[in-house]
């Protein structure tokens, strides 16, 4: 069984988007795949049920195999939700519940929240939920101004508490761009020599084809 985590270096940067098109395109390989949410903040009621947000994003695209350990309502870390929750979330939970979901599975995409110091339960960090759950990690980031700073802050922390990082991926990048944007991979590559695993354009109507499509070439690479 193969599995990678999917952070990024900061909240809203696609890290959903990415998870997705690497489980479209396993799924479209054939392979058993699944999708794993250790802490789901930000669940909403619908007909009376809490809604997972990120599972039910995947949900719009392919009905691929999905868990989660913890599901807690307010848009905050993991950490703080738990608290307004009044839930104490365990670490080896997680790690049960994932050995658990992977039994079956080929491939398997972990979802992190926010970026590797985010806090995830008391006392840990993402950063620790990675190294608990002994994965390698891909780092979301995009093109827009300031990133860089973020992307390079992103990997000299993984680099400090020992997290091989398997590749970057650059989303959200625009058709047309500002010269910031046009010379973001040019100033990456001048500080830093982790691999560029793929570079994903602006997609206004995501459609289960066009995510395929843009990710296929990636996942050959992991």
């Amino acid at each position: 069984m193969k599995s990678i985590f999917v952070s990024g270096v900061d909240t809203d940067i696609g890290k959903t988007f990415v998870s997705v098109g690497l489980c479209l395109s396993a799924y479209q390989k054939g392979l058993k795949v699944g999708y794993f949410k250790p802490f789901q903040s930000g669940a909403y009621e619908k007909d009376g049920v809490l809604v997972a947000p990120d599972l039910h994003e995947l949900k719009k695209f392919c009905d691929i195999s999905s868990c989660y350990s913890y599901l807690f309502k307010g848009e905050v870390s993991p950490h703080l939700a738990g608290i307004l929750d009044n839930v104490e979330a365990n670490i080896e939970k997680v790690k049960q519940d994932f050995e658990n979901f992977s039994k079956d599975k080929d491939f398997v995409v972990i979802e992190g929240a926010g970026g590797l110091y985010c806090p995830a339960i008391k006392g840990k960090l993402f950063s620790d939920v990675i190294k608990e759950l002994n994965q390698e990690v891909i780092i979301v980031t995009t093109p827009s101004l300031g990133r860089l700073n973020h992307t390079l802050m992103t990997i000299e922390c993984a680099k400090l508490n020992n997290i091989k990082i398997k590749g970057l991926i650059i989303n959200k990048m625009p058709q047309n761009k500002t010269l910031s944007e046009e010379n973001f991979i040019k100033e990456l590559k001048m500080y830093t020599d982790v691999e560029i695993l793929g570079i994903i354009p602006e997609i206004s109507k995501p459609t289960t084809q066009n995510v395929t499509n843009v990710f296929q070439n990636i996942l050959v690479n992991i």
